[in-house]
């Protein structure tokens, strides 16, 4: 229930962003169980580095995902809106 609370402040506040950095905010907010809205600007810094300037020529992959999910994850742990796992 959480997170689609998030994802509605999501796709509210971030409405204007293009298809593949909305993606990469949901992909984050899957991949680390993310559901505190607060966390969503801090994310967006990390994801919007990723993904602000990226041709939409050039394919995005896996790895491009992994590198930005691991960035976004160290940033809300340095941020405290994550704790580092045991």
């Amino acid at each position: 229930m959480a997170h689609k609370n998030i994802y509605k402040v999501l796709e509210t506040r971030f409405a204007n962003e293009s298809d593949l950095t909305l993606s990469m905010m949901k992909r984050a907010i899957s991949d680390l169980d993310i559901s505190n809205p607060a966390a969503l600007d801090v994310m967006y810094e990390d994801v919007i580095f990723f993904t602000g300037d990226w041709s939409e020529s050039e394919g995005w992959g896996s790895s491009d995902t992994s590198a930005l999910i691991r960035s976004v994850k160290e940033t809300l742990i340095s941020n405290n809106y994550m704790k580092e796992a045991a």
